[in-house]
């Protein structure tokens, strides 16, 4: 991964950081020709304690109500600025009906339709 920015690129917390726990996964082939972006239609968060929580949170009903393999997005934004990797680069993931194994999924933690996302740096 490489940022150009003018400012400092945001922290991406992996995998191990936020507590993930183990999980399957389906090598996807890349580069991919897509990303999508979602919101997570849930609670937002601000700091990495809470958005790691949330993150678990988010993994745990992918798998154990959805039954998926693993969180079902590539990485996840949230209300403190971080990036949270979830099923990360190179794995499909379980977010968008017949494009997870060609495309990113990238989920901002918040519902969105009743808020705007804010600015954070």
């Amino acid at each position: 991964f490489v940022c150009c920015a003018k400012e400092a690129c945001p922290e991406i917390v992996p995998r191990a950081a936020w507590g993930a726990r183990s999980a399957k996964s389906t090598a996807m082939k890349v580069p991919v020709s897509h990303v999508f972006i979602h919101h997570t239609a849930g609670a937002t968060c601000n700091s990495k304690d809470t958005c790691s929580k949330l993150v678990r949170q988010v993994k745990n009903y992918h798998m154990d109500t959805n039954k998926w393999a693993d969180i079902g997005y590539s990485f996840l934004v949230g209300g403190d600025g971080r990036i949270y990797e979830g099923r990360g680069w190179k794995a499909v993931g379980a977010h968008t009906y017949n494009f997870n194994s060609k495309a990113i999924g990238i989920a901002f933690m918040g519902n969105f339709d009743e808020k705007e996302p804010g600015s954070a740096k």
